[in-house]
């Protein structure tokens, strides 16, 4: 190996000796994959556009994040899901040797980077970042003792960019203490949405309440907010209850299906979001609670508002900041990187790596999604357990293996203003043939089986056999 190639990790006080062509070329190598995973200081390499090439073992545990889907992904979107602001690392462009601190979301103090920044005829070419124990050490350590999956219940999947400005909006909002009311169809990832600014905006050690307000009965919602004191009514407790808010204190409380919340209880709540103060069930005594609230619904609220089922001094107090969460199928263009993110993390936990045949994967690129986030994640952990290493369409759900009910098959060939593709010359019966026989072969195409493609002809399994024959 050249002098040329190993000047990085020997610390070259001249970064323009490292060829930064080399130096990417080796980061595709396996063993000099395996030659980084050896160092104990934390590695990454990016390219000359912010993506990041390589990382070794010791920056997966620093940041939190598994090379498998960090790879190829720029610096700015990973960074929004590590331990560490990675964003200054690509950040200008400044050729040469520099020192950085990082900060560490979730530990005290910074992390001190030696950042290489190579060009090469003028042009950003590579950086090098090399973190510098015992900080990153101190950064690396799992407070579970073990590395933290990237996808988590509470972490966003990358390469939803759709996301991003909502995540970088809604820090903002919790930052001013704005109130944010988050609208979106349901499944499309409102609860992690929240998570997630409530996770860079106050931090891991900070509680976090989620409350479904559809989920609680009219009678005891106000006890479940707002708590009771012994003897308050027949079954409580002898030492009495927090509520759902005084849990929260100097947190985050999440009120999702805020839509159906009993009216009966929409005063009480808007009595606290005007003076944080609480007063529980058989109380007299109130208490201050400082709690930052952010709501969600998959309802039209305005139109609540306007219907008299939603109070409307609540509305405009809880949507200081009204945000809508888009729909997966608005952003299809995401759906291949995103489905590959979610492979990618499965496979951390399977012996067996999984893949998807070439015609599962394109079923699942083309389908609409009607339950958005939470639908794809429900495909995946079918494909999981139904599949061992090649999930193909038979593992797939039935919905997704006919055409949608309200999209007639062969519907992409209606025949346009021109005519019926060149046979409007003909007799009738030949041209209802000849359209008929389009529509039977668009059906066959799109199902896997002639008995489900008749099925979404509304025929029977005869009658196609006995026109394929026709």
């Amino acid at each position: 190996m050249k002098r040329t190639q190993i000047a990085p990790f020997r610390l070259d006080p001249n970064p323009n000796s490292i060829d930064p062509v080399a130096l990417i070329g080796l980061c595709q190598e396996e063993g000099f994959r395996q030659f980084l995973d050896v160092l104990n200081e934390a590695v990454i390499v990016f390219d000359g556009e912010g993506r990041i090439v390589a990382l070794n073992k010791a920056a997966e545990k620093s940041t939190g994040v598994h090379r498998s889907v960090a790879c190829g992904v720029s610096a700015e979107i990973v960074s929004a899901r590590s331990r560490i602001d990675l964003k200054p690392l690509v950040a200008g462009f400044s050729v040469g040797h520099r020192s950085l601190l990082l900060r560490a979301r979730e530990e005290p103090g910074d992390i001190r980077v030696s950042l290489y920044a190579l060009a090469q005829a003028g042009a950003p070419a590579a950086r090098l970042a090399l973190f510098h124990p015992p900080a990153a050490a101190v950064a690396a350590r799992p407070k579970t003792g073990e590395q933290r999956p990237l996808l988590r219940s509470d972490v966003l999947p990358l390469y939803q960019s759709r996301l991003e400005p909502l995540i970088e909006f809604g820090v903002r909002a919790f930052q001013a203490r704005r109130r944010i009311l988050l609208l979106g169809e349901t499944g499309v990832g409102k609860t992690t949405l929240v998570m997630q600014m409530h996770r860079q905006a106050a931090g891991l050690d900070r509680p976090f309440v989620h409350v479904n307000c559809s989920s609680i009965s009219e009678s005891l919602f106000e006890a479940e907010m707002f708590g009771y004191e012994r003897g308050a009514f027949t079954g409580a407790l002898a030492s009495g209850k927090p509520g759902f808010i005084e849990a929260a204190n100097g947190g985050t409380l999440f009120l999702d299906e805020i839509g159906d919340m009993p009216r009966s209880q929409q005063a009480k709540l808007l009595k606290f979001l005007e003076d944080g103060c609480i007063q529980p069930v058989g109380g007299v005594r109130q208490k201050a609670v400082d709690v930052f609230v952010v709501c969600a619904t998959n309802r039209d609220l305005a139109e609540d508002v306007r219907e008299r089922c939603f109070r409307e001094d609540l509305y405009y107090r809880i949507a200081m900041i009204p945000l809508t969460v888009p729909p997966l199928r608005e952003y299809r263009d995401e759906l291949p990187g995103l489905i590959d993110t979610l492979i990618a993390n499965l496979n951390l936990t399977r012996k067996r790596r999984l893949t998807l045949s070439e015609d599962c994967r394109r079923r699942m690129i083309e389908h609409s999604y009607p339950g958005n986030m939470r639908e794809l994640l429900g495909i995946i952990g079918r494909l999981d357990l139904l599949a061992d290493e090649v999930a193909g369409v038979e593992h797939l759900p039935p919905q997704m293996l006919s055409p949608p009910a309200n999209a007639p098959v062969g519907a992409q060939d209606l025949p346009d203003e021109d005519g019926w593709d060149g046979t409007e010359d003909r007799p009738l019966k030949e041209r209802v043939k000849a359209y008929e026989k389009r529509l039977i072969d668009a059906a066959l195409k799109a199902a896997p089986s002639k008995r489900q493609a008749a099925r979404a002809l509304g025929i029977d399994i005869a009658s196609l056999l006995r026109k394929l024959q026709e």
